[in-house]
């Protein structure tokens, strides 16, 4: 038995495992040359304390005579005189099953303790037929006390599958053998015990979990230090110099007796990662691969089986090395098998592989091709990285010319890189030739560009243009991606309305791609969400949260994350759609460039409705920023202004919020900003002069129009203010909103409440909460947050007396419910929290007189 080698590793867990395995009669170790078979086999010998016998065969046992003859001298030690008449057999003419029967025999007379035989390099006999059939005899007709434990590179000669179905053979193969990253470590640290601690994990999962590989990336770095050379550089999958050893180890140790079919499989089957029988076929044209390569599995030659599907693998390092084996002797025949590899998985629908692999054979424009097809399903799945190497590798491949392939590079670098995509555009644009279909690619990408830069209207435009002009059909993936981009454009417009022509030409448009069918899911639910359908938004949501979660649709994630912040603000619930604007301000959502923005945009709103103005401007700037570098279109200006119109409104800068309207480009916002802007100022003809000019595109369009105009008529005109905000309620329960309607309404609070008959009582419930729930006040007492109406005053003026609310109804001519809305608003803007604290808060600011 060899002795343990100097920096043995003990490998407990292996040992451990033939302790489990020791009632099996017999045990195989089957692996590559260099797994450490022998010296864990050894190391179990060494730990138990049954009785064992060691046999290593040698090239002078392929004779059966001779291998008779080391098998009798072995277990005679184990039951002494049991050789003596396999001996006489094999000194006289004989048949080789009769010395075999002879040792048998003897060995079932022996009475002795159970013991192990331990036969090393099986392999070695497994060539010749007499030696092999002698062995394997011997081995099927054992006596029970005698358990084997054989040591092998391959597969045994022996009825293997019937011996493990009778559960009188247990093996373990190199994939159990591996080497774990902790044992590689405490052995690369053993053999060099000054290799940096930083350097050891790579090196060693450089190995694969072989040992032979393990020592020789040792010895090579050894051999630096000894020659006093720089040390290697360790960054890579190893040290300069161990990659040869390797190599040479491969070639001379473990594959120098195999016959060259067997050679030319491996090196064929290197170009993959995993290879099944169908696929070895296509990669040699040889019908018979899938056997030859079932065949280096059996022979221990790094191919292992994986468990399902019929395919096998090779050792990662031993296939590195045939690789840069092939490339050295054949490199052309090394392209054309990519070649071979690409088209098999073209056809079993791996596209990703499929695309690598032309890249391999050198076939870039074929990449590219499969590329742009692909480059959606990869953007969503969250492997961009893969898409850049992928177009690294393909973009200085074609022709200037070849517009077919400069629409196609550009398509995909839309997905991962603005400016290599508007780079690739304009190449496109000055080599299209006028053909009508390069045309309406051509507008769908110009489209997908005014997108990016905020223009949402010309986007749509130009993505309609090119769907009426060419067709859907004749635009390919680029048709689909066209009925997207007018859905987004319908979206932001704020004029999404289930039902309407136009959401059913979207739907139909992209109704042969399931993929996209599902992805505008979220663009619906952000269209719902912004145009005052928040309960819609969310069921929307909710309908296929579970599907963009299980197929990686990280794109339609996205969107459902922007819907779902922009309808529970509305619902009433600040706290939750500030986590999910916050995430969503803080992350660059590109290519939804509009994403991040809008929710920036939706977070200063959220802020000033907490009366949060200094956070709501700190947001605000990081939207300006993120507009003026690339966010710059009339769209996405519209939308930061009249944001600036509130902040300035807010801060009580008037000419600030004039000039914020100025830069609306919006029939509908720009003449509400300007309306805000004359309420603010207290000229209310020239509000309601503006307000008559806006073009409403939605119901939360209808429900601001309606409340702003009522408060332009407040005090000339009480009914027809009512009227309007009774309206306006209307529309507004009927659909949820409720943001909105606190938002725009504070100042209507005691219409509201003579409206509340018309709605839901939880509806209305639900409203006054979000206009003056007390969890959301950030008032110091003894500040005036806001002047009080000419009621409020009313009610704050009988405060002081002793009269009940009931009896402040009465003196009022209003209703209870009334006086409470009343009081809550009163609480709310002197920032007080009791009818006593109100009248001394009151006092001090002069607003009562004193006693």
């Amino acid at each position: 038995m060899p002795t343990a080698p100097r920096h043995f590793v003990r490998r407990p867990r292996l040992v451990g495992l033939l302790d489990d395995l020791a009632d099996y009669p017999v045990t195989a170790l089957v692996a590559p040359a260099g797994a450490g078979k022998t010296a864990l086999a050894a190391d179990w010998i060494r730990s138990t304390d049954r009785r064992a016998v060691w046999l290593a065969l040698d090239d002078s046992d392929r004779d059966p005579q001779q291998l008779m003859t080391a098998l009798a001298a072995s277990v005679d030690q184990l039951a002494p005189g049991a050789a003596e008449t396999t001996m006489d057999v094999l000194r006289r003419p004989h048949e080789p099953e009769d010395a075999v029967h002879a040792l048998v025999e003897a060995l079932e007379g022996a009475e002795v303790d159970r013991a192990v035989l331990v036969i090393d390099d099986v392999h070695l006999v497994d060539d010749e037929a007499a030696a092999s059939s002698s062995l394997a005899s011997f081995i099927e007709h054992k006596p029970d006390w005698l358990d084997l434990l054989l040591v092998s590179r391959r597969q045994l000669k022996l009825p293997v599958d019937r011996l493990r179905a009778a559960g009188a053979l247990a093996d373990l193969t190199f994939d159990a053998l591996r080497f774990s990253d902790d044992e590689a470590m405490a052995m690369l640290t053993g053999l060099c015990p000054d290799l940096s601690a930083e350097d050891v994990p790579d090196l060693a999962r450089s190995a694969g979990g072989w040992a032979a590989a393990l020592q020789l990336i040792a010895l090579a770095v050894r051999s630096h230090r000894v020659a006093g050379t720089p040390p290697p550089d360790l960054t890579g999958e190893a040290p300069a110099g161990s990659g040869r050893l390797v190599d040479q180890y491969l070639w001379h140790e473990v594959l120098s007796a195999e016959r060259p079919e067997l050679i030319d499989m491996l090196l064929a089957v290197s170009v993959v990662d995993r290879v099944n029988y169908s696929l070895a076929e296509a990669l040699t044209g040889h019908p018979e691969a899938g056997d030859i390569l079932a065949e280096a599995e059996r022979r221990g030659l790094f191919v292992t089986a994986l468990e399902s599907g019929g395919w096998f693998e090779v050792h990662g390092l031993v296939r590195e090395l045939l690789l840069a084996e092939f490339e050295r002797r054949w490199p052309e025949r090394l392209r054309e098998r990519h070649a071979r590899a690409a088209r098999w998985f073209e056809t079993a629908d791996d596209s990703t592989s499929a695309v690598e692999h032309w890249l391999a054979a050198g076939m870039p424009r074929e990449a590219l091709r499969l590329l742009s097809d692909l480059a959606v399903d990869l953007f969503e799945s969250g492997r961009e990285p893969l898409i850049h190497r992928m177009l690294a590798g393909i973009s200085p491949s074609f022709s200037d010319t070849d517009v077919d392939a400069l629409i196609e590079f550009a398509w995909c670098q839309l997905h991962v890189d603005r400016r290599a995509f508007e780079v690739a555009l304009a190449a496109a644009e000055s080599a299209a030739p006028a053909d009508e279909a390069t045309v309406g690619r051509l507008l769908v990408l110009r489209a997908a560009s005014a997108m990016l830069a905020g223009d949402v209207h010309r986007s749509e435009r130009l993505a309609r243009q090119a769907l009426d002009t060419i067709g859907e059909l004749r635009l390919g993936s680029l048709g689909r991606f066209g009925w997207t981009l007018v859905a987004h454009g319908i979206a932001l417009a704020e004029r999404w309305q289930d039902g309407a022509p136009d959401i059913g030409q979207v739907r139909l448009g992209v109704s042969r791609d399931p993929g996209r069918s599902i992805a505008l899911e979220g663009t619906r639910a952000i269209g719902l969400a912004l145009a005052g359908h928040p309960l819609d938004a969310v069921e929307t949501s909710a309908g296929v949260r579970r599907i963009a979660n299980t197929e990686d649709m990280s794109s339609l994630r996205t969107e459902l994350s922007l819907a779902d912040a922009i309808a529970t603000r509305e619902l009433g619930d600040r706290e939750q759609a500030r986590q999910l604007l916050e995430g969503l301000s803080a992350q660059p959502s590109y290519p939804l460039v509009f994403v991040q923005v809008l929710a920036q945009l939706e977070l200063v709103e959220l802020h000033l409705s907490k009366g949060d103005v200094d956070d709501a401007e700190t947001v605000f700037g990081l939207a300006s920023e993120n507009c003026e570098r690339a966010h710059h279109g009339p769209g996405a200006i519209s939308e930061l202004a009249r944001r600036g119109v509130l902040l300035g409104l807010a801060r009580g800068d008037h000419d600030a919020a004039a000039h914020w309207t100025q830069r609306i480009d919006d029939p509908f916002w720009r003449p509400l900003s300007d309306a805000r802007v004359e309420l603010a100022s207290r000229h209310l003809p020239e509000a309601a002069e503006a307000l008559t000019r806006a073009v409403p595109r939605s119901a939360r369009h209808r429900v601001i129009s309606h409340l702003m105009l009522a408060r332009t008529l407040r005090d000339s005109q009480r009914a027809s203010a009512e009227k309007e905000v009774a309206r306006a309620v209307e529309i507004a329960a009927e659909r949820g909103m409720l943001q909105t309607v606190g938002s725009e309404g504070l100042e209507l609070l005691d219409l509201l409440e003579l409206a509340a008959w018309r709605v839901p009582e939880g509806w209305m419930r639900r409203l006054r909460h979000v206009v003056v729930g007390s969890e959301d006040l950030k008032v110091s007492p003894g500040i005036l947050v806001d002047e009080l109406t000419a009621r409020e005053r009313d009610v704050l003026r009988l405060l002081p007396t002793r009269l009940t609310v009931r009896e402040i109804a009465g003196e009022l001519y209003v209703s209870r419910n009334t006086v409470k809305f009343h009081l809550r608003v009163i609480y709310q803007k002197l920032g007080v929290s009791s009818r006593a604290e109100a009248v001394q808060t009151a006092r001090s600011l002069g607003l009562l007189r004193s006693r």
